[in-house]
Parts: structure tokens; C-alpha cells; sequence
């Protein structure tokens, strides 16, 4: 139960981030509007990327296992974005469509671990304001 809701917590985290990408390419293409086909294509493209977090979300506490759980996580979003880009047409299969995809996918990266980090913060702070509230400040 904890993989089903640790994806829809990664889901919330990294759709808006797809979103704001999705938003600033369509913007760069000159279009007016977003199609109503790319918001489906964004919200598979959640899950999906949701789906490879939930299983490689980087752990560990040594900074050699960090960076390298970060690295094979990061991998496997380029890949799994450029397959969604391929199949739902937002990128051409060549070196700069790769490029930018790999750009994206960092952009997105970013994006919802700064969310994720925020949201830690935020909710460690109010179990230590709720824990000295109930037990004082140990003095």
C-alpha cells in the first residue's frame, strides 16, 4: 500500500513540473494553445515517471550511493520521456530532440524535488512545533 501511495505523492510532485515544460515548449513552437490530446499525454507521462520514482527513488546516506542511485534514476526518466516524447510526437529521435529531452526531464527533476524537499520540510517542522507543544522543549 505504501508503493500505491508514495506513487500518487510522486505524481503530484512531477505532473506540474511536466506541465510547466509541456507549457514552455508549446510557447517556444509559437502555438497559441495547448492540445487537448497533450493533456492526457502529460498525465500518462506522470504516472509513468511516477511509477520509475516509486521504484528508484535515489536513498542511502553515503554520498558514492546518493549520486549513483541520482544518476541510474535520472537515466531512467530520459528514457522513459523520450519514448513518451517519441510516441506522442513532442520530440523528434535525433540529437537535438535528445537533447532538449534530457534538458526537460532535468528541468522536471528539479522541479518536483524541490516540491518533494519543501513539502519534508515543512512537515518535519510541524512534528517537532506538535512534539514540543506535547512534551516542552526538554529542559
Amino acid at each position: 500500500m505504501d508503493k500505491v501511495r508514495n506513487m500518487f505523492k510522486w505524481f503530484w510532485y512531477i505532473t506540474p513540473g511536466i506541465i510547466f515544460v509541456y507549457a514552455v515548449n508549446v510557447e517556444l513552437a509559437g502555438e497559441e494553445m495547448i492540445p487537448s490530446r497533450g493533456l492526457w499525454q502529460i498525465l500518462l507521462a506522470g504516472f509513468l515517471t511516477a511509477l520509475v520514482t516509486v521504484f528508484l527513488v535515489p536513498q542511502g546516506n553515503r554520498k558514492g550511493i546518493i549520486f549513483a542511485s541520482i544518476l541510474l534514476h535520472y537515466a531512467a526518466l530520459c528514457i522513459v520521456m523520450t519514448g513518451c516524447g517519441c510516441w506522442f510526437g513532442w520530440m523528434d529521435f535525433d540529437a537535438s530532440g535528445v537533447v532538449m529531452m534530457l534538458v526537460s526531464v532535468a528541468v522536471v527533476y528539479l522541479l518536483a524535488f524541490s516540491i518533494y524537499y519543501g513539502m519534508d520540510v515543512k512537515q518535519a517542522e510541524e512534528i517537532n512545533r506538535k512534539l514540543k507543544e506535547k512534551y516542552g522543549d526538554g529542559e
